[in-house]
């Protein structure tokens, strides 16, 4: 696909054409910057998309998206209900742009998804959108991800989030008192909520029967933070979503070893939390030790990610403690966390785990046959991914995981990563073991090389985007 340079392609009028008459196999429409979408343009689709029963996503991020256009989609959205997923504008995108949009959100049951990452927009634009959406919106997931919000923003947002299951606030430039103000935001929507529904049921009482309006719910599961400056006063605001949440994001949020253990402590033990993100948190052995004591407490969890911290050997031994005690986790990720041989051993307790990532670890030989004997004695019945790269593993050592892995331990695993960062990869003939290894074991994925699926993404990573479709059919 030729991206080319903004409006020197053709227009819209090919889609203008399918949408009227409402063509089946057209679900989904990304503008590409090399398609021509003005005004003119915007204004055309827009009263085509009207009346549409059968588009489902709309991407155009690649242009100028003016106030006026704006009001357009407004329109759209107070008529159309079939539209799920919308994303609009380039970084110019303004707050009086998304003030425009918010016109028609309100009432809108059929928008799923409203993607506002890094559109330049602050706390006057998110107030217009939140009373928008707080006055009625079937709304599922919201990104406002990459904008200068602040905690004056977070707080003007804030009294919509809880009624929203997946909010993006990465790299918002949200510190203390905005952490604050979105678990306030949760306790005084759980009070409202609390009152309608009383007063739903005093009504219900005197309606012979019949069914007052549904009420709201507070819908609030997953909360990215990811890249907010919240440190330990921001983490410790948060202990109010903890009873709430399914998933929480706090990779880049300095949180530190007091944060984790402000964290750690804050999580209730009927906590419905699932996955926990603190990844390149400079955190220490002591954090790593207040985590696992929150493990021990048996914690839902099933998903710690802590990539990039300098936990240790130290802060490895205390992961593994709580691991032997046999606690929910299923995926842990604790590459580059300058552990030595405490990984080998971290992972003689982690019978029960999925995934495991100890990416980074300074194993060497030793560590990489401590892993193999460990892999060799215990069943690992569950361990369907591991993670070795840059663990700087010698040929004698990567010979012997192989031989451990050729004779079918560990017999769930389907994906060995073990690209950069081994000698073991450049020695001559190391190519022909990993095709060994292979053939004993035709559904087990050997990611070594750049070329290998997986094998520059970590466990559980982003995923994969597709540039290649510029239009998508069902």
């Amino acid at each position: 696909m030729a991206w080319g340079a903004p409006g020197s392609g053709q227009g819209v009028d090919d889609w203008v054409r399918r949408l009227l008459d409402d063509d089946p196999s057209l679900t989904s429409i990304t503008v590409f910057r090399s398609r021509k979408f003005g005004h003119e343009e915007v204004k055309e689709l827009c009263s085509a998309l009207e009346n549409n029963t059968r588009l489902n996503d709309f991407t155009a991020i690649s242009h100028s998206i003016s106030v006026e256009d704006a009001h357009q989609f407004a329109g759209v959205l107070r008529t159309n209900n079939t539209l799920q997923s919308l994303s609009l504008g380039n970084s110019s995108f303004s707050n009086e742009a998304l003030s425009a949009l918010s016109g028609g959100l309100s009432g809108n049951r059929g928008l799923q998804k409203l993607d506002l990452h890094g559109k330049s927009i602050g706390a006057s634009g998110v107030q217009a959108l939140q009373e928008a959406l707080v006055a009625g919106s079937g709304l599922d997931h919201l990104s406002l991800s990459g904008n200068s919000l602040g905690d004056e923003g977070a707080a003007a947002v804030a009294p919509a989030i809880p009624f929203i299951r997946e909010v993006d606030l990465h790299d918002c430039e949200i510190g203390a008192s905005g952490a604050m103000s979105l678990a306030t935001a949760l306790e005084h929507a759980k009070d409202a909520v609390e009152e309608e529904t009383t007063n739903t049921m005093l009504q219900n009482g005197h309606m012979n029967g019949s069914t007052a309006m549904p009420m709201r719910k507070i819908r609030l599961q997953i909360l990215r933070l990811d890249g907010n400056p919240l440190g330990f006063s921001g983490t410790s605001a948060l202990k109010p979503l903890l009873s709430q949440l399914r998933e929480l994001h706090l990779g880049r949020a300095g949180l530190r070893d007091e944060g984790a253990a402000s964290l750690a402590a804050a999580i209730p033990s009927s906590s419905p939390l699932e996955l926990l993100d603190i990844n390149d948190n400079d955190i220490g052995p002591a954090g790593a030790e207040a985590l696992a004591d929150a493990l021990d407490r048996g914690l839902m969890l099933r998903t710690l990610r802590m990539r990039g911290n300098r936990i240790g050997d130290e802060g490895a031994a205390a992961l593994s403690r709580a691991l032997a005690k046999g606690p929910m986790l299923q995926e842990l990720d604790v590459g580059g966390n300058q552990m030595g041989l405490g990984a080998a051993e971290l992972l003689g307790q982690a019978h029960k785990l999925r995934k495991l990532s100890l990416f980074a670890s300074r194993l060497g030989d030793e560590g990489a046959r401590l892993v193999a004997d460990r892999l060799s004695a215990a069943s690992f019945v569950q361990l369907m991914e591991l993670e070795l790269s840059g663990c700087s593993i010698g040929t004698d050592g990567m010979v012997r995981l192989f031989d451990v892995l050729e004779s079918q331990a560990a017999p769930a695993l389907e994906m060995l990563v073990i690209g950069g960062g081994n000698p073991a990869l450049e020695e001559e003939g190391f190519q022909g073991r990993v095709e060994a290894l292979r053939a004993a074991r035709p559904e087990l994925d050997v990611a070594w090389k750049a070329g290998d699926s997986s094998s520059v993404q970590q466990l559980g990573g982003a995923p994969e985007v597709d540039f290649n479709a510029e239009l998508r059919e069902a």
